[in-house]
């Protein structure tokens, strides 16, 4: 992340080894072979499950336990299964190095939901970013799940914006 500053790269490094980091890398799994874990989820619902819910376990859920998140979870879970996409939601880690960072394009409006130190420069190197809210929540992985409302007022802002772009 050599764009970070030195507080940013700081408070970065710590978010991860700390809220994101604290399982199996999965990063690092994802960028050595993300097909193989494809063909493993989409050909077994216990992998999928598997798979799914040790990330809710990592993750997130704002501290709430799975079972309280049941629904939550079951739905996440089904629309991955359903649509064929767990091996598509990791081809951004494939022959990367360290954390990777989607690249993205200049053509589409980008509206970016994260909180993360420093990301806006990072996301805005590839994306043409014209929405980022100030008040953007840092550390949480499933966001649309932990704060819902939040998220949906502030994607309903960002489908304003574009429109009125036209």
């Amino acid at each position: 992340m050599p764009d970070l500053d030195s507080a940013e790269r700081l408070a970065f490094t710590e978010m991860m080894s700390q809220d994101w980091m604290n399982g199996v890398d999965h990063h690092a799994l994802l960028r050595t072979a993300p097909q193989t874990f494809a063909y493993g989820w989409n050909d077994s619902p216990v992998a999928a499950l598997a798979w799914m819910a040790q990330k809710f376990h990592e993750f997130g859920g704002g501290g709430r336990p799975l079972d309280e998140m049941l629904d939550a979870f079951l739905t996440n879970l089904s629309v991955y299964w359903f649509t064929g996409t767990f091996g598509t939601s990791s081809w951004s880690f494939y022959s990367s190095t360290g954390f990777a960072w989607p690249r993205g394009q200049k053509e589409a409006p980008t509206g970016v939901y994260s909180g993360m130190p420093g990301i806006r420069r990072l996301a805005a190197r590839e994306s043409e970013i014209v929405h980022w809210p100030v008040d953007n929540p840092a550390g949480h992985h499933f966001i649309a799940m932990d704060q819902p409302e939040a998220y949906a007022a502030d994607l309903a802002r960002f489908v304003t914006q574009v429109r009125s772009m036209r």
